[in-house]
């Protein structure tokens, strides 16, 4: 599956940035407004579901220190658009 782009701009203007990749410890998101519906999830190769976050404010951090290194796919939503990306743990 092809990388799809990091950042999403909604109609209400809202905008994400998902990096770094590859990561050894954390995964950052931010965002540019605080939108109330913004959602992400972390997903291991297989498809489940392995952390997830029902609310995203404007600066996020997802640890990924306890997660073996592989691939894991994030999954950011703000209730109009998602984006998904796939991130190399070391």
């Amino acid at each position: 599956m092809q990388d799809i782009i990091t950042e999403i701009n909604s109609s209400r203007g809202s905008s994400f940035s998902v990096y770094p990749n590859p990561l050894k410890g954390e995964v950052y998101i931010d965002c540019k407004t605080e939108i109330p519906n913004a959602s992400c999830e972390v997903f291991d190769l297989k498809g489940h579901l392995i952390a997830g976050n029902k609310s995203l404010s404007i600066k996020n951090t997802i640890s990924f220190t306890s997660f073996p290194s592989g691939m894991y796919t994030i999954k950011v939503c703000d209730g109009n658009r998602v984006v998904i990306k796939k991130f190399l743990k070391l």
